[in-house]
């Protein structure tokens, strides 16, 4: 579905997505939510990608990036289903990105789309994708460390993280 951005507002859009996506951070800390904790982590999800799709000189990356972020959002809840409708959702984004992503962009394709698939209890496919998302190759050694950890980082749902 579309809206129409009104120009005007694009900046606070921006401001709003940065805010969203660095809130939604503060709840995927690993710790256990509560009731009300969940229902905000994905409020504050879906937030970060309203705001990201109407900001100023947002672009497919901004979008991919938004996307993984409410897939990662119900896989942390346990939302097998619609954390890979976002992981698939953020694939289409990466492939409109072309050559404007990062590589690491691409191993967190894969790494959404494999706890998405563990969450629904689909090993066979989540590993595979765990696979396809620790041979990405990243050229930044602190990019790997930081990609490394959150591979790492539950919920794998009873799968051995990679």
């Amino acid at each position: 579905m579309s809206f129409p951005i009104d120009v005007t507002d694009a900046e606070g859009h921006k401001a709003q997505a940065v805010a969203a996506t660095n809130a939604t951070w503060d709840l995927l800390d690993g710790s256990e939510l509560g009731a009300g904790q969940a229902d905000d982590l994905l409020q504050r999800s879906y937030a970060a990608a309203y705001h990201w799709a109407r900001a100023a000189r947002s672009t497919p990356v901004n979008l991919t990036r938004a996307s993984w972020l409410v897939s990662r959002a119900h896989a942390t809840l346990g939302h097998g289903e619609l954390a890979l409708h976002h992981a698939e959702r953020a694939a289409v984004h990466l492939h409109a990105s072309a050559d404007t992503a990062a590589d690491f962009d691409h191993a967190y394709i894969h790494e959404a789309s494999a706890r998405a698939y563990a969450c629904l209890g689909r090993d066979g496919e989540a590993r595979a994708e765990q696979v396809k998302a620790a041979a990405v190759p990243l050229a930044d050694d602190q990019d790997r460390a930081i990609f490394e950890a959150d591979l790492a980082a539950e919920p794998w749902f009873g799968l051995p993280p990679r």
